[in-house]
């Protein structure tokens, strides 16, 4: 598993000949809930940080789950969630409202460290409820994330979008505001169709809007028993009808995640015997959006480079 006493020295990061990382935006999308967008998420964020990146979350989901187990969600009262005193924390509510766009605000006002270091996150709490209420009709573009992420890509490596289960108004400018997009999916037949609207969504909204830049990388198998026959059919199915979309990772059911999401504490600290944390080093490069050095550095983490 992963060998935390390895220590690669620190270099410039490159995607390509002559451009840094900086701020590739990844969507973690699917209009299902209990699918692991929120594990897929926090898995992806805390590897990258192992690899000496700086990550930001971004919470777009009114449960807030990702920022509970980050530890950067901050009750309100009912007075501020309705509007009527100063809220406990600004957040994902004033990148909306308040139209935030420049630098320095956005990095003052709303974003926050973690309990992990190298992830930032900027959090979302019961106050999300109210942004589409606040909002005029006129106002509610696709690009207010988009604008707002443009300001500090410089600050951040990655940037991963946790959204909440559904195809609307805040998943319209997640996909607006990404460079990928990657949907995890149960092995039940339900996912099939509902990866397929999806995919006509993101197209649609790609076309509408002119959005070549965004890529939908791949959708991937989560909470699986890879022994069981209804995986092996599910598996062969989605082989047969989606090849070029479909990664060869799937995640596995394991306990050690529901023991991590339970006690809101990072899995690189509770448990490197978890099978779907080796799986989501797989995920990770099956992705191929890690230079060589961290593509490196994550093979010789799992045993699988000298």
């Amino acid at each position: 598993m992963i060998d935390q006493s390895y220590k690669y020295e620190k270099f410039m990061f490159y995607m390509g000949k002559g451009s840094k990382y900086m701020g590739i935006v990844i969507s973690v999308i699917n209009n299902k809930g209990g699918v692991a967008k929120t594990t897929s998420v926090l898995l992806l964020a805390e590897l990258l940080a192992y690899l000496d990146q700086k990550v930001l979350v971004v919470d777009l989901d009114g449960q807030s789950n990702v920022s509970l187990a980050l530890h950067a969600y901050v009750e309100e009262a009912e007075s501020s969630i309705m509007g009527r005193t100063v809220p406990n924390q600004e957040n994902i509510f004033e990148v909306f409202v308040d139209r935030l766009r420049g630098r320095k605000e956005i990095m003052s006002r709303v974003i926050y460290p973690t309990n992990i270091k190298g992830i930032s996150i900027l959090p979302s709490n019961k106050r999300f409820g109210r942004i589409e209420s606040c909002l005029m009709d006129c106002y509610k573009g696709p690009f207010i994330l988009s604008k707002a992420l443009r300001a500090i890509k410089e600050d951040f490596n990655f940037i991963l979008i946790d959204n909440a289960p559904a195809l609307d108004f805040f998943t319209m400018n997640s996909i607006a505001a990404s460079d990928y997009i990657i949907t995890p999916v149960r092995e039940d037949g339900f996912s099939k169709k509902g990866l397929k609207e999806i995919l006509d969504v993101i197209n649609d909204i790609k076309e509408e809007h002119d959005l070549d830049h965004v890529k939908f990388l791949g959708t991937f198998l989560t909470q699986v028993d890879p022994r069981t026959n209804i995986f092996k059919e599910r598996i062969h199915d989605y082989e047969r009808s989606i090849p070029d979309l479909l990664f060869k990772t799937y995640i596995r059911k394991d306990t050690k995640i529901t023991q991590m999401e339970s006690k809101f504490i990072p899995m690189l600290s509770h448990s490197l015997e978890s099978n779907a944390l080796l799986d989501y080093c797989h995920l990770l490069l099956e992705m191929n959006i890690l230079c060589e050095p961290e593509d490196y550095k994550l093979r010789k983490s799992i045993g699988e480079a000298k």
